[in-house]
């Protein structure tokens, strides 16, 4: 006999009922355990055995696919049974004659199949015996040959022990449960071993079928209950696959997971096969998930709505709460969990595994795993369960169950933002709950809220979620949520709305408090500079004047237009220590680092900025790091770190371009622009312009920043002219604007130094000169920069003076870049005015505090104190050349050579961009060059109309 793991008792009371049988004596024996637990095992081990001594075995199984065929099961004995021809054709037959089915053991056809007359009163316990001789035939068809082939079956065993074995009685038709009812009571004299096992039905209601087999398998009989296995067991089953270390080591977890179902075991075993690991903790994997629905579907369906129900209320799942999503009693409900416990599946009304309910979830179909999600929901939410585990299901839903769903969903974005910090969560839920609004100013309250969400993964979705047409119709956001609105208006850069929105803002009935007034008021200062009449902006009065976060708000605001350095630092060390790192007070952060560098604050500017980008990473904000980032790298560069500011506003870029951030873009690529200028990396930094050119970025801060860096990038590569224009441009919109402060932009700086190129030196004097005189933001660094570029446009006597204070300047601001300049320019200076030896030792510094900002093209610049800057040279063509190309194509080269993109030429010239790349793709096939940057000098318009340009 099979070695089977602790099921020898179980085998031995077969045999000994077996060794019965041969003497004479029939037996009954029911083998019942829970589902999956071994029974069909240990039946097929001990037919084993039957086959090899000689009876005669007969075997069948129930199945629940087959529960409705008519005599099927013993259509199944009879076919393998050594019985007449005629018998089996005809048993045939009636499986499939429509006319035998009875419907239920009480009605009088089935009395009439055993015999007995229509008419008789039923007993207390039917006795079910063979018909006399001579009975009156039955007048339902079939019925006949059914006594027959049971009273052939008996006379098999007149010659040797017959055994007839039937897997899974639970799932036996009724007319087959009547005929081996009608059998188990004729076989005691009988040499017959009637063998059932089954599942008891703890689970499914009473039936006709419950009643059978309750009969067919009540006293006398022998009844073989099977455990789970035990921690013992599962070792040796384990043992026997991957060995006795791995048994020793993992069987503690195998029992734990499996509840000692062998099957789950069997499929945990090939798991851990499959995963190759013997080192590590046993592997749940599809094996296991395939073994738990095939036990689930082959059992009963309601067990596996039950599961459903289980995987779905999670640590929630009672017999009350499953009962009341199922439509199902409670105490029916109990007795299947009981029967999903004794499978192994449940361990206190839980899942062994969060794999299990996974597996049991996915195998739901779409539409209805949306249905009993929003049910499963409704329930929980009227239950009174946080908000979380009411928004999971809906989201994992995927509807929009209506009105109520709002409210939890809500909260859950809350708690998702400001406890866990995923945005993205919080989005999920915010975006949901939109939908599930039926209320328009709600929907809108909720869309300020998703937006917010948004902002720290993806700004141009939050951005292009609440245009102004929706803030400002009826009913709109509550004023709790327009400045949110605002706020999003600001980053899209659309200025005219944006004014709107706040006047609509500071004009409400209700009274915006003065913080988040504040906040607004310092974002706007971000990005479109301090301008001193920012539209709906009020002084704070009263308990608002008094605040010092609000009033330091208002200083920084106010002081860079009069300059007032510890007043400006002060102001802006309050609003950083004062303020935490979110979506409302980004602007008001970075305003406060871009102040402090204005104060000449770089080092602990850097430091405070590289906590806050740290505090970005850890709470997984790309839009806050790439803001971030950007303010960094224009701290590195402020530090003369042009290396280190290319790097972070590459970082920087690469987030914000991933997001599609519109006028934002602008900061980092300014950033990145000028550190590449200053490294040399002419090619980057020209690739990188003609990416960009978003529509409302010259309204803002980041466009003046983009005129001043594209600018120095023309006047690096011999773009005097190009330089001229911007630098003039970006000058114009900075006094239109009222915010003509140095500390922003030092435009007056950039176009001395353009003038200076095309040698007019007293308008480059009078423009530095006016720089230095302005009241606003004038610190150290500027005014180091400042006067070096002074000193170019001074005599001879007065250069050293100035150039021995822009070192000081520097040295005190900590720009190490412009320090090297300042030292080069020095000892050159000291080298004309005839003190050779002072020189030389400018230009070891020079070259060492170059080498530490590290530009590699400005080392030659400093090795020779008499040497001048000479910009790359562009090469020259032929003016025959120039002669080949039409004058449209002249128009559009002479507007390239100046340093405009396609989109800014097409505007200029009334053509479209693709038109503009066509014209130019034709000049350089005409003049045999590479791209924009070898245009030949002779496309520029001649040096005085330039001259004759406003200078200031």
């Amino acid at each position: 006999m099979a070695t089977l793991v602790e099921r020898e008792d179980a085998l031995a009371t077969l045999g000994n009922a077996f060794e019965e049988c041969e003497g004479g004596r029939g037996r009954t024996v029911v083998v019942s355990g829970p589902p999956a637990g071994g029974r069909s095992e240990l039946l097929h081990a001990f037919c084993d055995h039957v086959l090899g001594s000689g009876a005669l075995l007969l075997m069948a199984g129930g199945s629940r696919s087959e529960r409705a065929v008519r005599l099927g099961v013993f259509s199944q004995l009879v076919h393998n049974a050594p019985l007449p021809p005629d018998i089996i054709r005809r048993v045939a037959e009636a499986v499939v004659d429509p006319a035998f089915a009875p419907e239920r053991a009480g009605k009088p056809e089935w009395r009439e199949w055993q015999g007995e007359p229509a008419g008789r009163a039923e007993p207390e316990r039917p006795a079910v015996s063979l018909p006399a001789p001579g009975a009156a035939p039955s007048r339902r068809p079939g019925t006949g040959v059914i006594r027959e082939a049971c009273e052939a079956l008996l006379k098999l065993a007149e010659h040797r022990t017959v055994v007839l074995a039937v897997d899974d009685l639970h799932f036996v038709d009724e007319e087959s449960l009547r005929a081996l009812l009608y059998l188990r009571l004729c076989v005691r004299p009988a040499r017959t071993l009637l063998l059932f096992t089954e599942w008891p039905d703890v689970w499914c209601a009473p039936s006709a079928s419950s009643a059978l087999r309750a009969e067919l398998t009540a006293p006398p009989y022998r009844r073989i209950r099977l455990a789970p296995l035990t921690r013992d067991g599962v070792a040796r089953l384990v043992a026997r696959s991957l060995g006795p270390a791995r048994a020793a080591r993992c069987a503690a977890a195998y029992h734990r997971l499996t509840g000692g179902n062998p099957t789950l075991v069997r499929a945990l075993i090939e798991d851990d096969t499959a995963a190759g690991d013997p080192g590590g903790p046993p592997a749940v994997g599809e094996a296991f998930d395939r073994a738990v629905l095939a036990c689930l579907h082959r059992w009963d369906p309601a067990l596996a709505g039950l599961a459903r129900s289980v995987a779905l209320l999670g640590p929630r799942a009672s017999a009350p709460l499953v009962g009341e999503l199922l439509n199902s009693p409670p105490a029916l409900v109990a007795r299947g969990l009981a029967a999903l416990g004794e499978a192994g599946l449940l361990e206190a009304g839980r899942f062994r595994h969060p794999a299990v309910a996974a597996a049991v979830l996915k195998d739901l179909a779409p539409a209805e795993a949306a249905r009993l999600r929003a049910r499963t929901a409704g329930l929980l939410y009227h239950h009174g369960a946080v908000a979380e585990e009411v928004a999971d299901h809906l989201v994992a839903g995927g509807g929009a169950p209506g009105p109520w769903a709002v409210a939890p969903l809500r909260e859950a974005a809350r708690r998702a933002l400001v406890v866990n910090d995923d945005a993205r969560l919080a989005a999920e839920y915010l975006s949901l709950a939109r939908r599930s609004c039926r209320d328009e100013r709600e929907r809108a309250s909720v869309t300020a809220e998703l937006a917010m969400a948004r902002w720290r993964t993806n700004p141009s979705a939050a951005i292009r979620l609440t245009p102004l047409r929706d803030a400002l119709s009826h009913p709109g956001p509550s004023e709790r949520d327009m400045p949110v609105v605002v706020r999003n208006l600001l980053w899209r850069g659309d200025h005219g709305e944006a004014e709107k929105a706040l006047a609509l803002l500071h004009g409400g009935n209700g009274r915006l408090d003065a913080q988040t007034a504040a906040e607004i008021d310092l974002t706007y200062q971000w990005i479109y500079g301090p301008r001193p009449a920012a539209p709906g902006r009020a002084t704070p009065t009263g308990p608002a004047a008094a605040d010092p976060w609000t009033r330091a708000a208002a200083v920084l605001g106010a002081r860079l237009h009069t300059w007032r350095r510890d007043e400006l630092a002060e102001s802006a060390w309050h609003l950083l220590r004062g303020s935490r790192l979110s979506e409302t007070s980004l602007g008001v952060l970075a305003t406060g680092l871009i102040a402090l560098t204005y104060a000449d604050e770089l080092d602990r500017a850097v430091s405070w900025c590289d906590g806050l980008v740290a505090e970005a990473v850890r709470r997984r904000a790309p839009a806050w790091r790439a803001m971030l980032g950007s303010v960094r790298a224009d701290l590195a560069l402020r530090q003369g770190d042009p290396a280190a500011a290319k790097a972070y506003a590459r970082r920087a870029l690469d987030l914000a371009r991933a997001q599609g951030w519109g006028v934002l873009v602008g900061y980092p690529l300014a950033t990145l622009v000028l550190a590449a200028t200053a490294t040399g990396a002419y090619e980057e930094a020209y690739a990188e312009l003609e990416q960009m050119s978003p529509d409302h970025t010259f309204e803002t801060v980041f466009g003046l920043r983009y005129l001043h860096a594209r600018g120095h990038l023309h006047l690096a590569t011999g773009g005097v002219l190009a330089a001229y224009t911007d630098f003039t441009r970006c000058g114009d919109l900075m006094r239109e604007w009222e915010i003509d402060i140095p500390a922003l932009v030092p435009w007056r700086g950039d176009l001395a130094q353009a003038q200076l190129r095309l040698g007019n030196r007293e308008a480059a004097r009078d423009l530095v000169t006016a720089q230095l005189a302005r009241p606003g933001a004038i610190g150290a660094r500027l005014r180091g920069i400042s006067r070096r570029i002074l000193a170019a446009t001074a005599g001879r006597g007065e250069r050293v003076p100035l150039l021995r204070e822009a070192v000081a300047d520097l040295r005190a601001a900590g720009d190490r870049l412009e320090l090297a300049r300042a030292l080069a320019d020095l000892g050159r200076a000291r080298h004309e005015a005839g003190d050779p030896g002072r020189a030389r030792p400018a230009a070891p510094g020079a070259v060492e505090e170059t080498r530490a900002a590290g530009p590699p093209d400005f080392l030659g610049l400093v090795r020779e104190p008499g040497a001048r800057p000479r910009p790359p040279a562009r090469p020259g063509l032929p003016d025959e050349r120039l002669a080949a190309l039409s004058d449209a194509e002249l128009r559009v080269a002479a507007q390239a050579a100046l340093g405009y993109t396609n989109r800014e030429i097409g505007s200029r010239l009334h053509i479209t961009p693709s038109t503009v790349e066509q014209h130019l793709t034709r000049v350089y096939r005409k003049l045999r060059i590479g791209g924009r940057r070898h245009l030949p000098a002779g496309l520029l318009p001649p040096s005085p109309a330039a001259g004759e340009r406003r200078a200031g």
